[in-house]
């Protein structure tokens, strides 16, 4: 039956290789739809700075924060596994500007929340509507654009998917300059949702496209992954702040008992013939698997730290969040410099890229972890050489492990495994925040000291977790590296 699916879908791609426009991407559209991806990453990096501000102006809870940037990064995790074909089926520029219209009045809908619960739900529904677009961005400029068109516009997207994070950072610190606690959040949703707008004004420069064989949707399987991913990640994010009351460990067990039935559910489609939206066949190939679990592993330490980094500098250094953003600028210039001289270093590293640069960021985060757990860090120039040593290191982690993921996955898979590569990155950034960030606020919280000691003492404990899943990625690209010597 795998087989039977196997010539089944690769039937589809080559029917589809060939682009099904009526006209050509262009370098305009190209731009939209660039444009259009920016906001994606920016809510959750301006969110990450301005989470203190949220809590503080509705008299939340630290863990309200948290539940804000995971509310978001779930339910985009959840819709990215079948938003893909929904655009091959439906047309991929209608899901941009039903995505983009959505994300617009959600963003102005969240800036007027009232309380934390509305925005938490706002926030997940902006999560939905993220995800609907995002997968017609990279499948238009594959399927509609010329060549050398469609090389520049995939390079240019994976460097805005690294930028707008860093974007969102600098927004949050510059409106947060201008007005208090209660509106910068709220302007920074406002002009997240003004992006989309902007994009979905300038749509027409898009060539609808679809494809002529588009493979089932599995709305079933869907359903299952996003319910048990919500189930899971708010008791995850809740509990240890709310002492663990019985309904959300009744939740936590309903969804690990529900994403049980999603992988039952998931062999016995593709056994049927069917495409899941996660087939098992993909991940028994142990490069790509083992390149899936790296790339949950890095997300869910790099949401992590950007958020227990943001609370750090404003509770522990009494940083504003332009401050904040100030120190994160070392981290963001470190990865991007570094990912555009990947080629060259990779060129002499070769296949042990990924595993050095994953070691030496598990040294760089126990450095932190000894100068702010020990007292040492009360200046921003204390950590800034360490931080712009670990964003040169994850730029060696990402490029790699997504070009692994790809590179081993059969072709009729290959978009099955991009989208399950950005399913994980999301999802591994809402189990950051979750988990590491649950366990950075219930360490500060128990801690005797004065607050900033407090806070600087979960800081380091939470890093040094982080550290070892740096060194447990480590541990996979040397077994892919090594196996690959043996080719």
């Amino acid at each position: 039956m795998t087989t039977t699916t196997s010539r089944t879908v690769h039937r589809a791609a080559s029917v589809d290789a060939v682009p099904q426009a009526a006209r050509a991407l262009t370098g305009l559209g190209l731009a939209v739809l660039l444009v259009a991806y920016l906001p994606v990453n920016m809510t959750f990096g301006s969110v990450n700075v301005l989470a203190p501000a949220i809590t503080a102006d509705l008299g939340a809870a630290t863990s309200g924060g948290q539940l804000v940037l995971s509310a978001y990064t779930t339910t985009f995790a959840a819709t990215l596994v079948v938003a893909g074909r929904l655009g091959d089926r439906y047309g991929r520029r209608r899901l941009l500007a039903v995505g983009l219209g959505g994300f617009a009045a959600l963003s102005a809908a969240a800036a007027l929340a009232p309380s934390l619960v509305v925005l938490v739900a706002l926030r997940a529904a902006l999560g939905i509507a993220a995800g609907l677009f995002t997968p017609q961005v990279l499948s238009t400029i594959q399927a509609t654009a010329p060549g050398r068109l469609r090389a520049l516009g995939v390079t240019l997207f994976t460097a805005v998917s690294g930028c707008a994070t860093i974007v969102g950072q600098v927004l949050a610190g510059a409106v947060s300059g201008l007005a208090g606690d209660h509106l910068c959040w709220r302007l920074v949703q406002v002009a997240t949702g003004a992006i989309a707008v902007l994009a979905l004004t300038a749509l027409r420069a898009v060539p609808e496209s679809r494809s002529t064989a588009p493979l089932a949707l599995d709305l079933r399987g869907a359903g299952l992954l996003g319910a048990s991913l919500l189930l899971v990640v708010v008791p995850l994010t809740l509990g240890s702040s709310a002492g663990w009351p019985p309904v959300l460990v009744t939740m936590l067990v309903a969804g690990c008992a529900l994403l049980g039935t999603f992988v039952r559910s998931q062999r016995a489609a593709e056994r049927r013939g069917e495409l899941p939206v996660v087939p098992p066949s993909v991940l028994r190939t142990p490069a790509v698997r083992q390149g899936l679990v790296m790339t949950l592993l890095f997300f869910t330490g790099y949401g992590a730290f950007l958020y227990e980094m943001s609370s750090f500098a404003q509770r522990g250094l009494g940083a504003d969040a332009w401050g904040t953003v100030v120190l994160l600028l070392g981290f963001g210039a470190g990865f991007v410099a570094t990912a555009l001289a990947l080629p060259l270093v990779e060129r002499r590293a070769g296949r042990w890229t990924m595993t050095g640069a994953a070691t030496a960021q598990a040294l760089v985060l126990a450095a932190l972890a000894g100068v702010v757990g020990t007292g040492h860090g009360g200046t921003a120039l204390v950590v800034q050489p360490l931080l712009v040593t670990l964003g040169a290191a994850q730029a060696l982690m990402y490029g790699p492990v997504l070009r692994t993921v790809l590179s081993r996955t059969p072709t009729w898979a290959a978009g099955v495994a991009g989208g399950l590569f950005t399913t994980l990155q999301q999802l591994g950034l809402g189990l950051g925040v979750a988990l590491l960030g649950g366990l950075f606020q219930s360490v500060s919280g128990r801690a005797a000291a004065g607050t900033a000691t407090g806070v600087a003492r979960g800081f380091a404990v939470a890093v040094v977790v982080q550290a070892g899943l740096a060194l447990a990625f480590a541990a996979l690209a040397t077994r892919i590296a090594r196996a690959d010597r043996e080719a």
